[in-house]
């Protein structure tokens, strides 16, 4: 987009003076003296922390993700410039320049006095930086990007284009923070102007011009030039920080109304309670996001746009995902031959490690911890009953019964060879269907979902995004439906990360052919595919990219099947045991370069779909 289309497109400088140039004096009264004017990153463990002390946290969290010591870094949406502030006097940082529109606040920021700190009363759209930044932050800003005039299509451009700039601007592999206000139990149609008197308070009196993303709008926008390095789903947090501000607000009221007046006064008094409630009811989330430049931008066939995926779907988009036939041709080559290299557990997805005192050769145990981490963010009671979609040979259930007491619970596999290993190993409670999820009619509610390592095979290769989106969304839907009104979905998935986009059969480089080769008809997903896939029925409350922990998955996996090899080959032959020899050592290599990725959710379903 040219820039005066840009610089329309989003907030007037008129606009933010009406908000942020009111009274510095004003906003301190309920920001504090420093003026942070975001959602702060409170102690869970701590109900009467100070909001100085969650605020300075927040800050150095930024810091210290973007390890901002000895380096150049810009502030999109500077504020009053306590960040910058705070990374130079706290963490080192060497020089920075902050971009606001008020000039109230780029006033308050340069008589803080930074060394080495510009800050500037200038747009993003007009930034020429002098050099390449280290690191950039945009700290609750991207609400100010695209006005509430704009359809979804114009907003994604509009993301699209800032993330393009931001990736300019920065040095190879650098990082950009990122605090996020994103519509959530509404649509974008649902946060359009008359929504309610609540949200017209926002949009009119307090923000005009002003209007958040969903997140999947902002996936589209980065996700050609970052990937995710670490995502935060923090909604609780802003319903705090919106109490704390009401709360000192109310102690100084006398004086807020002589400040700026009873009108003016009267309507923040209404802000501070409304903005506690979007968050407390997940209208309105709080997302932060830490992403890393790419190498080289990512490829598409064709960019997708919101509106596309609104259309009617077509017989293609009802395409079924891979075949039982294909599932079969992999996982029904020998359940001994699998026992080989994936362990007692025969769990056939990433282990989870963690820094410190992680044996890093200990598979099993490590795929056990990755069971665990799940069921306690999913399971909310001893006998909770759980789908398993490609329950594989039972490992995950099998864990969760033993040792989370699960209830009455089912797993689908479209492999008759992994039912007949479960049926020759029953576990207890636990029925083990050969069924598709398309087919599966529960005999009750679930209270949770898991599901590792088979979204892969819910579309096929060849087909193209919108369908594939198409696809997921069948899949989400059901799920919606199989769940009681508070489940949660574990979802674990293979991603296309740096690959290219492609809608032929392989075509993404020998590395991803050679492991495509052995999963006929599947496919790995794009990350902005699984979030507008899910996004009408779920809200997300954990996600993570997680490439390092299949990286070492992998490479144990190819280890023991090499210790294996003789009698591998002997069971199946040489020419299946070089194919999947190929497959993990490709795999491996794609993970560390972050062509493909490891994407860990944990999905929580939506009161009411509202989409």
């Amino acid at each position: 987009m040219i820039d005066v289309a840009l610089r329309e497109a989003g907030t007037s400088p008129a606009a933010i003076a009406h908000h942020y140039d009111l009274s510095d004096d004003f906003f301190a009264i309920w920001l504090g003296e420093n003026l942070v004017y975001s959602c702060a990153l409170w102690n869970p463990d701590d109900p009467h922390e100070r909001l100085e002390t969650a605020q300075q946290r927040k800050l150095d969290f930024f810091a210290s993700e973007l390890s901002v010591h000895g380096k150049h870094v810009l502030d999109i949406g500077c504020g009053w410039g306590a960040l910058l502030d705070r990374f130079a006097t706290e963490s080192g940082l060497a020089s920075g320049v902050g971009l606001t529109l008020s000039r109230s606040q780029a006033a308050f920021a340069k008589a803080r006095r930074v060394p080495n700190v510009d800050y500037r009363v200038e747009s993003w759209v007009d930034h020429q930086p002098e050099r390449p930044y280290d690191a950039i932050t945009c700290i609750e800003m991207t609400e100010h990007l695209a006005s509430d005039t704009l359809t979804a299509d114009q907003k994604v451009d509009v993301y699209r284009a800032f993330f393009e700039r931001c990736a300019a601007w920065l040095d190879d592999e650098g990082r950009l923070g990122l605090q996020l206000i994103c519509l959530d139990n509404v649509g974008h149609e649902g946060s359009r102007p008359l929504r309610g008197a609540s949200s017209e308070l926002i949009r009119v009196d307090i923000f005009p011009e002003s209007m958040p993303a969903s997140l999947s709008e902002l996936v589209l926008g980065w996700e050609t030039h970052f990937e995710l390095v670490r995502f935060l789903d923090h909604p609780d947090h802003y319903r705090r920080t919106f109490r704390a501000w009401g709360l000192a607000y109310r102690t100084q009221l006398e004086q807020a109304r002589t400040l700026v007046g009873d009108a003016t006064a009267r309507t923040f008094s209404r802000y501070f309670a409304a903005g506690e409630a979007f968050f407390r009811l997940r209208e309105d989330s709080l997302y932060r996001v830490i992403l890393k430049k790419r190498r080289k931008p990512k490829i598409w066939v064709r960019l997708l746009r919101p509106s596309d995926i609104e259309k009617a779907p077509t017989a293609g988009d009802r395409m079924a995902g891979a075949s039982p036939a294909a599932v079969q041709s992999h996982y029904d080559v020998s359940n001994a031959f699998y026992s080989m290299w994936l362990g007692p557990t025969l769990m056939y997805s990433s282990g989870l490690w963690s820094s410190g005192a992680d044996d890093p050769n200990d598979l099993d145990a490590a795929v056990l911890r990755k069971i665990d981490f799940f069921a306690h963010q999913v399971l909310r009671r001893a006998g909770a009953g759980v789908l398993d979609v490609g329950c594989g040979w039972g490992g995950s259930l099998r864990r969760l019964s033993a040792a989370h007491r699960t209830g009455p619970s089912v797993g689908l596999t479209l492999s008759a060879s992994q039912r007949d290993f479960i049926g020759d190993r029953p576990i207890l409670n636990t029925d083990i269907r050969l069924e598709s999820w398309a087919d599966h009619e529960p005999l009750r509610p679930y209270d949770g979902i898991v599901s590792f390592g088979a979204f892969e095979h819910f579309a096929r290769d060849g087909t193209t995004s919108v369908e594939r989106i198409h696809a997921y969304r069948r899949f989400f839907g059901r799920c919606f439906e199989w769940l009681k009104p508070d489940g949660r979905l574990a979802l674990e998935t293979i991603t296309h990360d740096a690959a290219p986009d492609t809608q032929s059969p392989l075509g993404r480089g020998p590395l991803g052919d050679r492991v495509l080769e052995i999963y006929p008809e599947s496919i790995c997903p794009h990350l902005s595919e699984i979030v507008l896939g899910f996004e009408p029925y779920f809200e997300v409350e954990l996600l993570r990219s997680d490439a390092a922990d299949f990286a070492r998955t992998t490479r144990l996996w190819h280890m023991a099947l090499r210790a294996h090899e003789t009698a591998a080959v002997e069971l199946i032959g040489a020419g299946i045991v070089r194919r999947f020899r190929r497959y993990l050592v490709s795999s491996e290599m794609q993970f560390r370069t972050n062509t493909i990725t490891n994407c860990r959710l944990v999905l929580h379903r939506r009161p009411v779909l509202r989409w």
